[in-house]
This record gives structure tokens, sequence and C-alpha cells, in this order.
């Protein structure tokens, strides 16, 4: 009976022992899981990084847009044209990006 009982409570302690390494192992498994997306989205992160944004000038805009100045001012007195940004104390600027989304925006049908 005694041995009965040394074999059974060997194989109790040695399924324990393989439980705790498989317990141990997912965890691994799961950190390791969460560094990688960690850092994916850093690569993504770095490697979506936008070129530096430039500043138009009204005639650049009126080019881009086929719009004259007093459309443009009137549009964005309606909220429909991106706003500008002031460069110096007579000089308005529009940011190139601004100005690129509104052309997509109107190549897309969406309206002005």
């Amino acid at each position: 009976m005694r041995a009965h009982t040394d074999a059974s409570s060997q194989r109790l302690a040695a399924d324990n022992a393989a439980q705790r390494d498989l317990q141990a192992a997912a965890h691994l498994l799961e950190e390791a899981l969460t560094l990688l997306r960690a850092d994916s989205t850093l690569l993504v992160t770095h490697t979506t990084k936008r070129a530096p944004d430039r500043l138009l000038r009204l005639p650049e805009v009126e080019r881009l847009t086929g719009l004259r100045r007093s459309a443009i001012y009137e549009q964005m007195q309606r909220g429909v044209f991106p706003r500008s940004v002031k460069a110096g104390r007579r000089t308005a600027t529009w940011p190139e990006s601004a100005i690129q989304s509104w052309i997509a925006d109107r190549l897309d049908g969406r309206p002005a």
C-alpha cells in the first residue's frame, strides 16, 4: 500500500510541476506578444512620420484651387474653406496639408 501511495504522490507532484511549467510558459508568451504589439505600434509611428507642412501664399492657393481671392475669403467665412494662418502683419498663408485635404474632399464629391 505504501508503494502505491508513494507512486501517487510522485505522480501528483509531477503533474503539479508540469502545470506550473505550462502556466509559466503561457505567461512568457503573453509578455512576448505584448512586447511585439508595442514594438509594432512604435514601428508604425516612426514610419508614418509626415513631412513638414509648407505654408502657401494666396497666389499659390488660387492656382491650386482654381478659386479667386474673393471666393476663398467668402468660403472661409462660411467655414467650408481652411482658415488662413498669419505669417506676418500683412501676410496670410494656408497650410499645404489643409489645402490638399480640401481639394481631395472636392474630388471625392463632398460639397463645399
